[in-house]
């Protein structure tokens, strides 16, 4: 076979002065260290700092108050050596009595236990300004926006066509595992015209520094693949790159496109691990193969393609049983046949093991975080779910799909302000992510807004109830019986909900007491069916049902409290326990939400909400 072919563009360099230089003077308490002279001074004296000892200071002075965790600390110091964990603590030791400080009484440097450090004393810079975050903190400002195009097809690819989309969007997802960079979603990318799109015009919608495209077509190998990497700013090639290859490696190209883009642009970052990305394709070429063709088909959310690309997830795994991506969307597909495929092909537990084994293989899979949180909310821990987030948003600020992951998870604990925070975080990183938020919204009692958020993506059930809610049950029939046709089958919330608008009230209790029965249902679909039969009247039922919801690991005053379709409830004694109950749960877990380090995590767009007056972002 011909070896892999390649012709190299000259590389972009910033122009002078686009750097950002790191400013020379910081000033805490009554120290200050000079950068450049690399001094640090006590009330104008020197203190003596090894090498290391004045590089860890620097670290925690640029890092905005925000945790650094230990292997990130290590990586930094120590970039090319294995060093065991006990050399940063005699490091972070000796810079602790150059300071004057200790752990039980930390003025400076804070233990946070099991996870690493924080700098708690305000900085200044020489300018009077904050330092700026470079490693541990927000790091919006600094990480590398860039976006993914879909691949152009030259020519007829033997029925490997998919791949035009699914290599580029693999891409995508393994550049998002690395905080350097700030990735925006292949749904703003497919929003562009594919021919005809200008470098700059596209930097300004979609908010990169950089655009990764490329086009694929047939060769004598089997498949040719070029693509470049074009600085948006002024449309020059940052990099430029050609394969000859056989289908069977079609991961080399992944992995290659990865390598020289973390080259070109974040070679420098202390916080880019290559590795994780590398990660993203199975090491098998047949297992690539299916990977690729099983990602593509989950791009479209029915019984048919859902069936065929968990079959080809776990012939994938059968052949690479390590490849922890595959075992993540595995576990998304498991999940959407309990949610909404028939009771004989049900997947019965499965989804949550496929994310154990992901997680047992990569405990930092950023895919697997999020696509892992409606089911661990699911089964009653959104508390947990809420409080891995935000340790990985510490040390993983710049992924849109983790702040994603926290919209759902502090809504089902009540958090409803952290739930859309977490929301307007993930749009300024990615303005067409999907998040949960217009369920936030609905909570809240907001439909206009809920509606917006919903949008016109292919829906399942939110934008019905809202319609229903709104009193437009005309409207909320007709989609119903689409829905019907596309699914095959309904979950009980939209059963019951189809009875509603069909003024067949005996149908729709039977539905809900049947929902009530069962051993294992959704939380918060427990609230939307409490709702349900609120609106039937039936009292009891719809009390039953929120206790289960509640039990269940679902919980928001708000919507108790505002929710015009539970009016009927509010006199009953039985609401008034579940309400106090739920304030109860709902302080528990803010108390969660501040220990897991939330406000820190979210305190930039919640300050911001303030000023703007409560506007939605």
């Amino acid at each position: 076979m011909e070896s892999p072919r390649f012709f190299q563009f000259p590389r972009v360099h910033p122009a002078d002065g686009e750097s950002g230089r790191v400013p020379v003077r910081y000033s805490f308490g009554l120290f200050a260290l000079d950068v450049d002279r690399h001094v640090l001074t006590r009330s104008g004296e020197p203190i003596a700092l090894p090498p290391k000892g004045f590089d860890l200071l620097c670290l925690f002075l640029r890092s905005n108050g925000d945790v650094l965790e230990k292997d990130r600390i290590m990586r930094a110091l120590w970039p090319e050596t294995f060093v065991e964990e006990a050399n940063l603590s005699n490091l972070i030791a000796l810079l602790r009595r150059a300071l004057g400080d200790s752990p039980a009484r930390s003025n400076y440097i804070h233990t946070v236990p099991k996870v690493g450090y924080r700098f708690v004393a305000s900085v200044n810079t020489s300018q009077g300004k904050p330092a700026p975050a470079t490693d541990g903190g927000e790091r919006n400002a600094s990480a590398i926006r860039i976006i993914v195009f879909p691949f152009r097809l030259s020519g007829a690819l033997n029925g490997q066509e998919h791949l035009a989309y699914s290599l580029p969007e693999s891409v995508s997802t393994s550049l998002a595992e690395l905080n350097a960079f700030t990735v925006r979603s292949m749904q703003l990318a497919v929003s562009f015209d594919p021919l005809r799109w200008d470098p700059r015009a596209v930097g300004k919608e979609a908010e990169v520094e950089f655009i990764l495209t490329g086009m694929m077509g047939p060769s004598r190998a089997g498949i040719s693949v070029s693509t470049q990497l074009i600085a948006a700013q002024d449309g020059t090639v940052a990099w430029s790159q050609q394969w000859e290859i056989a289908e069977e490696e079609i991961a080399s190209v992944h992995h290659a496109v990865i390598h020289h883009v973390v080259r070109r642009l974040a070679r420098d970052a202390v916080d880019t691990n290559p590795g994780a990305a590398l990660a993203g394709m199975p090491a098998d070429p047949e297992a690539s193969r299916m990977y690729l063709l099983a990602n593509q088909l989950t791009t479209r959310r029915d019984l048919d393609n859902f069936a065929l690309a968990r079959d080809l997830y776990v012939a994938c795994l059968e052949r690479d049983p390590m490849f922890a991506p595959a075992w993540a969307r595995l576990g998304r597909c498991y999940r959407w046949f309990e949610k909404f495929g028939p009771a004989e092909i049900s997947s019965g537990g499965k989804a949550k093991m496929a994310f154990e084994r992901a997680f047992a293989i990569n405990p930092d899979l950023v895919l697997a975080h999020n696509l892992y949180t409606p089911i661990e909310s699911d089964a009653g821990q959104a508390e947990s779910a809420m409080a891995r987030l935000l340790r990985r948003l510490h040390s993983h600020r710049n992924s849109a799909e983790l702040f994603a992951g926290l919209v759902h998870a502090c809504r089902y604990c009540g958090q409803l302000e952290a739930s859309l925070a977490a929301h307007r975080r993930a749009v300024e990183l990615d303005s067409r992510i999907r998040t949960s938020v217009a369920h936030t919204w609905f909570a809240l009692g907001d439909y206009e807004r809920a509606m917006f958020w919903y949008g016109s993506r292919e829906g399942v059930y939110l934008d019905v109830l809202i319609l229903a809610s709104s009193g437009r049950e005309r409207e909320c029939a007709a989609i119903l019986s689409t829905r019907k046709a596309r699914f095959g089958m309904m979950p009980d919330a939209m059963n019951s909900l189809e009875a509603y608008v069909q003024g067949d009230r005996a149908r729709g209790v039977e539905v809900l007491r049947a929902a009530a029965a069962k051993e294992e249902p959704e939380p918060e679909a427990l609230f939307y069916l409490a709702r349900q039969a609120a609106r039937f009247e039936e009292l009891d039922l719809a009390n039953q049902l929120l206790a289960q919801s509640i039990a269940g690991g679902y919980w928001t005053t708000a919507a108790l409290r505002r929710d015009a379709w539970l009016d009927p409830l509010r006199a009953t004694s039985r609401f008034r326990e579940l309400l106090a109950m739920a304030d109860e749960l709902e302080a528990r877990s803010r108390c969660a939400f501040l220990a897991s380090g939330g406000e820190q995590i979210l305190v930039t767009a919640e300050q911001r909400e303030s000023k703007e007056g409560g506007r939605l972002a």
